[in-house]
């Protein structure tokens, strides 16, 4: 097994040896992963968390996250019975979701009757992020129309500028995209934060500033939820909430009253938006 530095609680492995025992084989047979390149290598970590008023510490062991035609599927190296834990097909998946503060990172993949969730360092971001994009793919693979709602400029930082027609929102170079962008309501001595929404021909992506951990992330990481546009049930305004119904899932996301309306406003005929 390799040994990891101090801390580090994601790494993805481009070797077969890095890979623990009976995973390759076993994600092979749950997902059609074609080998190492396909997967994505967590290693055994503790993390601090509470149970009522105590403090404790979560213990998790290994995880091979595995990508592939038939989907993702997460193998645990559980000690008294490893084995694959989770499979999701791409029929089966309503939103991707991603939260990164400083180094901290999380990935949930929402499905019909199922979650799979997965804590790793943000560090690994970079080679996570082509298997989560190639997931994408194989979710959204209807194209529909946009609305004529250019990107926005004004008024944005260049990280939101950025975002707006980056790989975090495109699921292919050039790409169309219509967006609405802006400011998300936080305290006036707080650091200004941002929130957009997306729409390209095969998703709905949300992109927004962590806000929740401002004391010691700062505006240092991005919270993300990639949906498919073709099983979106219905978007509407909800006071500060932007509610998505998809699959069954109502996912609520997190906008403050004026930038919800104006995304169901903006989206109305190229969405099922009730208002």
């Amino acid at each position: 097994m390799p040994r990891y530095a101090p801390g580090s609680v994601g790494s993805r492995t481009v070797r077969a040896a890095d890979v623990p025992d009976g995973a390759l084989g076993a994600l092979r047979q749950a997902a059609g992963i074609r080998d190492v390149e396909d997967l994505l290598v967590v290693p055994a970590q503790a993390r601090p968390g509470r149970l009522g008023g105590s403090r404790l510490q979560i213990l998790t062991p290994a995880g091979v996250l595995g990508f592939g035609p038939g989907g993702v599927a997460l193998w645990v190296g559980a000690p008294a019975l490893p084995g694959v834990r989770v499979v999701l097909r791409p029929q089966q998946v309503a939103a991707i979701e991603t939260t990164h503060i400083l180094l901290h990172a999380r990935l949930t993949i929402l499905a019909t009757d199922a979650r799979l969730t997965i804590h790793y360092n943000a560090v690994a971001e970079h080679e996570l992020h082509p298997l989560l994009r190639s997931l994408r793919r194989r979710v959204a693979h209807t194209e529909l129309d946009l609305p004529d709602a250019p990107v926005p400029n004004a008024g944005l930082p260049y990280k939101w500028r950025r975002l707006l027609v980056s790989d975090a929102v495109c699921l292919d170079d050039g790409d169309p995209v219509a967006a609405v962008a802006g400011r998300l309501p936080v305290p006036r001595w707080s650091e200004p934060a941002y929130a957009a929404v997306v729409l390209t021909p095969r998703e709905l992506v949300f992109l927004a500033d962590p806000v929740h951990t401002e004391p010691t992330g700062g505006r240092h990481g991005l919270d993300t939820h990639c949906i498919p546009r073709a099983r979106i049930e219905q978007v509407r305004a909800d006071g500060p909430l932007l509610r998505v119904r998809v699959c069954g899932a109502d996912l609520q996301l997190p906008l403050g009253d004026e930038l919800s309306a104006r995304v169901v406003h903006t989206f109305a005929r190229h969405l099922p938006t009730a208002r």
